[in-house]
């Protein structure tokens, strides 16, 4: 992994601010690519390249201002938009998509991390990020990079499904090309609960997991109980916040968007009544 001056200055600007993991962390997904490609699909415009990352282009014909790229993160192997040339002025889209599984009802938070170098056109071309459809993040003003950066996504608002798909974008237009997007060591981290956390299971009744918790806008909550009657989120004077319905075993969502302080959600399924404490901010 390449270390100077330069670098070290720049990476704490360069990483968005996601909690940390307060106990401990499972590695969902976990790449270098050196050995192999690590599973990403390319698809679109076919700009996306696994492979070497050399440390110069070979056509300068394009318009450019930096011809000699600074080679892969660490190793020699990664993913670009060409790998040794500008990408195409095609007016069309490179995807990159990698897919990961976040329905582990132990997991209290989880986050990809990925570092890149990128020359792109910023007066019409841009790159962006999306998870399962939802814009996590763009990139249309700043056009050169210099060095590698580490980039942070949070991945937190999509615990419990099984299909998380994220995928990186290059838009280019018909008008400049520069030396590209490029990507290198990925990996998707989950948070795991210590064993003396009652944040994911209700310690008088199994079967009921909330998280995360303490939950800022959303609450996910996930149940084993065959059939439900509905769902209460009580405040601590015992008055009733919120209110719904679920059909049985499942994960669903509760929007917490105004509330703070400690809660009780309280869940009813035909067999019992399990609550679960929980703090919203």
């Amino acid at each position: 992994m390449r270390r100077n001056a330069t670098l070290l200055l720049v990476l704490g600007l360069s990483v968005n601010a996601v909690a940390q993991c307060p106990d401990s962390t499972a590695i969902v997904f976990s790449s270098d690519f050196e050995s192999g490609d690590g599973g990403l699909v390319a698809s679109g415009y076919p700009d996306w390249e696994h492979g070497l990352i050399g440390t110069q282009l070979l056509d300068s014909s394009c318009t450019t201002t930096f011809n000699n790229t600074i080679g892969a993160h660490s190793g020699q192997l990664g993913w670009g938009t060409v790998l040794r040339d500008c990408y195409a002025n095609s007016g069309d889209t490179s995807v990159l998509a990698l897919t990961v599984d976040l329905s582990d009802p132990a997991y209290t938070g989880a986050e990809l991390r990925f570092w890149h170098w990128w020359e792109v056109f910023t007066n019409f071309d841009f790159t962006f990020i999306r998870v399962n459809g939802q814009q996590v993040y763009l990139n249309n003003s700043q056009q050169f990079s210099q060095v590698w950066l580490q980039q942070t996504i949070d991945l937190t608002p999509f615990l419990g499904l099984s299909t998380v798909d994220v995928t990186f974008h290059l838009f280019a237009t018909t008008v400049v090309n520069k030396a590209g997007w490029y990507l290198d060591d990925m990996e998707v981290t989950a948070c795991l609960p210590s064993s003396s956390t009652t944040a994911m299971e209700e310690r008088d009744g199994g079967g009921l997991w909330v998280w995360p918790n303490p939950a800022e806008g959303l609450l996910h909550v996930r149940s084993t109980a065959p059939s439900g009657q509905g769902w209460r989120l009580l405040d601590v004077s015992g008055r009733e916040v919120r209110h719904g319905g679920f059909s049985g075993a499942g994960t669903w969502t509760i929007s917490t968007e105004g509330l703070i302080g400690p809660h009780v959600l309280e869940v009813r399924s035909d067999d019992r009544i399990r609550r679960h404490r929980v703090i919203l901010r």
